[in-house]
This record gives structure tokens, sequence and C-alpha cells, in this order.
């Protein structure tokens, strides 16, 4: 037997790393089947796909049902009133049995061989959550394009203070909040750790951030394994709520397990600020949408960062039209 043979005789077998892939899904029909034909793609590691089906009013219920029909390992679980993303997520991780939790947006798909990729990594490591890199995915021509993720190495440890520098809008680059990692359920169990229930918008960095101060060994590779379906193409089902995000951060810099460290609370009050930027951005471009152009002054007027980034839209207007 060879040394190499040797460790691979010491691996532990791939089948007993499970994992459930957990999917919540409120008006998913017109793309949930993408999402579970991905999931059940990734072999014999994925042995149930949890679909959480959050009290839609469309066909969701029953296109998961028929891909359950033809698939065991699809579960179905309907909620009798719509309770938003963060518990529909905690209704699934009550009933996962896999060793891994796997986290997929309904309106996203996987990478073929991306769980095996993953739960590779996170053995090797010894890790509680691993993530990888996420390309944007474009319904409309079928095309994706990596997004700007600061890992180049294939496995980089991420822990609390690195999280909270990238997990960031307007930063050095994607806002790692936007992972979607698998973790390790053992560890999630065995300190109780949930989705915020009161949070419908920004829970993945809440929920992510409450296992690092927890002590989680947070690992990440550079391979492209998560198609992330961009907001603009209008299958995403969730209220964007950027104020929302700052008053949880804002909360957060209350959390005794990060409050005391001052580099911590400085990372945490860039995002807070980051978040307020977007937010006015947001409601900028919505109400020129809309044409709405009293309420824009008047807002422009009340709120300085609005009024910048008019200023910056106008700047831009009339350098495209002198380029013109």
């Amino acid at each position: 037997m060879t040394a190499n043979s040797h460790i691979l005789a010491q691996k532990p077998p791939f089948a007993h790393r499970t994992v459930s892939v957990l999917i919540a899904a409120y008006n998913a029909s017109p793309f949930l089947e993408r999402a579970i034909n991905s999931a059940v793609a990734q072999g014999d590691a994925v042995i149930e796909i949890i679909v959480v089906d959050d009290c839609s009013t469309d066909a969701t219920l029953e296109v998961a049902g028929a891909m359950s029909r033809k698939d065991g390992r699809v579960k179905v679980v309907h909620l009798p009133r719509n309770a938003g993303p963060s518990a529909a997520r905690n209704t699934g991780l009550e009933v996962a049995s896999g060793d891994w939790v796997a986290i997929l947006d309904a309106d996203d798909a996987y990478a073929p061989g991306r769980v095996e990729r993953l739960v590779e990594i996170a053995a090797a490591q010894d890790a509680d959550i691993v993530a990888d890199k996420f390309s944007y995915y474009d319904p409309a021509t079928d095309a994706s394009s990596p997004a700007n993720i600061g890992f180049a190495d294939d496995m980089t440890l991420i822990d609390i203070e690195t999280f909270l520098a990238h997990a960031r809008p307007f930063g050095i680059d994607t806002d790692w909040g936007l992972l979607k990692p698998m973790f390790k359920r053992k560890f999630l169990a065995d300190r109780s750790l949930r989705y915020p229930s009161n949070s419908r918008h920004g829970e993945d960095f809440l929920f992510v951030t409450d296992a690092l101060l927890e002590g989680a060994k947070y690992v990440a590779s550079n391979f492209l394994g998560y198609l992330y379906t961009h907001r603009g193409a209008g299958w995403s089902r969730t209220k964007v709520d950027y104020d929302g995000q700052v008053d949880q951060s804002k909360a957060l810099l209350l959390d005794r397990r990060l409050s005391g460290n001052s580099r911590l609370v400085c990372l945490l009050k860039e995002r807070i600020r980051a978040m307020k930027r977007l937010s006015a951005e947001y409601k900028t471009q919505a109400l020129i949408a809309e044409r709405r152009l009293l309420p824009l002054a008047t807002a422009g007027v009340t709120d300085w960062r609005i009024a910048a980034s008019i200023l910056s839209k106008v700047k831009n207007k009339v350098t495209t039209v002198r380029a013109a």
C-alpha cells in the first residue's frame, strides 16, 4: 500500500458525510423546479432536499409535490401562514437530518459538483461552515458572470473580523453576506443557532455573524459553485429592507460578544454607513423610476445621502450626454 492509498483508506467514506439541502420557497413556481433539479443532480451525498413552502399563493406547493413524487429525497413542508425566509429556514432546520445543511434560495441553483466539493473541503479543514464563490445568473440570456469576491486561494479562513470587513455594499469586493454557505448541523444544534425570526431581509449576514461569534470555523473555496439570480431579473420575492438592515447592524453593536472589541465595532459601523448609502441609492432609483419628482426633491432636502445620490446620477447623465 502506497502512502497516498493509506491516506485515502483513512478518509471517512463520502456517503457518511450527508447533506440536507434547504430551500425556503414563496411564490416560486416559475423557477423552483430549476433549483430542486440542481440539488438532485448533486449526487448521493444529498440525502434530502427540504422545500419549505412559506404559504405561497401560486402553484409552488404543487410544483414541490410533483418533484417529490419524482425523487423521494424531495421533502415538502407547508407553513399555514406566511412567516418569511428566516422562519421557513428554521422550520427546515428542525426537519433536517444530514450532517450538513446547505442553503439554496428558490430562485438560485447549484453548479454541478458543488456539494461534493464543499463537503470534501469541510472534512479536510474540520470546518463548521464552508462556502464558495458565486456567479450572477441572468435568466433572460441564460448566461452567468462571476461576482468579484476577494478570496483567490483554494481554501481561505474567514474569521469574524475578515467577514465584517467584507460583508457590506460598496466595499472592496462583493458583499460576503450574499454567500450561501453550508453549515455543520451539529454545530448549529449544540449552540441552538437559528435564523432571526424578525428579519425578512439580510438574515444570512446575521446568521453567519452569530455563528462566527459562537466560535465557528468558516472556510471558503474559490470554486464557482453557486448560481445567484440577480435581483434585476425579477425572480426574487424578498422585499427589500435596507433600513431594516441598518437597524439590525445597530442592534449588533450592543452584543456583548462584539461590543468590547473596538476593531469589530469599527467594522460594523462601516457596514451601517454603507447600508445607509445603499438605502438612499435604492430610494432614489425607485422614485426616479416612478417619476415621482416632488417626493424625490423633498427626500433630497431631508436626507443628504439621497441628495448625494441625485447629484451623482445627474453628473453621470451629463457625462453620458457629453460623450455622445
